[in-house]
C-alpha cells in the first residue's frame, strides 16, 4: 500500500506560502537579475568600443547568460507571491535555460581568454587587483587603473 505523503488523515495538507518573504526575496531576485545583466552588457561593450578602461572577467561575462534562469526563478517567486500557492515548474524550459547558462560559463571563458589575449596584444595593461575574486581591469596606460 503507497503512502501518500500530501494527504494526512484523508484530507490533503494545504501548503502555506509566507507571501512577504516570498515577495523580498522575488524583488531581489529581479534587481540582481538586471544588475547582472547591465554589469555583463557594460563589460562586453566596454570591449567592443575599445574604452579606455575595460572591466572583464569570464565571472563578468556569464552573467548575461545566467539572467535569464534568475528571471525565470523571479517570475515563479512572485506567482507564488501572487497567487499564494506553489508555483509549478516548466522543466524543459528550465532545463533549456540551465543548459543556456552553462554554455555561457564555457563561452565566457573563452571570451575572456580571447579578450585578456587581444587587449595585451592591443597595448592594455592589466590594472593591479586588491583581491583574486576581482575582475580583471584593463587600461591603456597604467595611471588610469583606480
Amino acid at each position: 500500500m503507497p503512502i501518500n505523503f500530501l494527504t494526512r488523515g484523508g484530507d490533503s495538507v494545504v501548503v502555506k506560502i509566507n507571501r512577504p518573504f516570498t515577495g523580498i526575496f522575488a524583488v531581489f531576485l529581479l534587481f540582481l537579475s538586471c544588475w547582472g545583466c547591465w554589469f555583463s552588457i557594460s563589460g562586453y561593450l566596454a570591449f567592443f568600443k575599445s574604452n579606455d578602461v575595460i572591466v572583464f572577467s569570464w565571472k563578468v561575462g556569464v552573467m548575461i547568460f545566467a539572467a535569464p534562469i534568475l528571471f525565470y526563478f523571479t517570475y515563479l517567486a512572485f506567482y507564488a507571491t501572487i497567487k499564494n500557492e506553489p508555483a509549478k515548474m516548466n522543466n524543459k524550459l528550465a532545463n533549456s535555460l540551465v543548459i543556456l547558462a552553462m554554455f555561457g560559463a564555457v563561452f565566457s571563458l573563452l571570451f575572456s581568454l580571447y579578450l585578456s589575449y587581444n587587449l595585451n596584444s592591443h597595448g592594455y595593461k592589466i590594472c593591479p587587483k586588491g583581491s583574486w575574486m576581482d575582475p580583471n581591469e584593463y587600461a591603456k596606460d597604467i595611471n588610469l587603473c583606480p
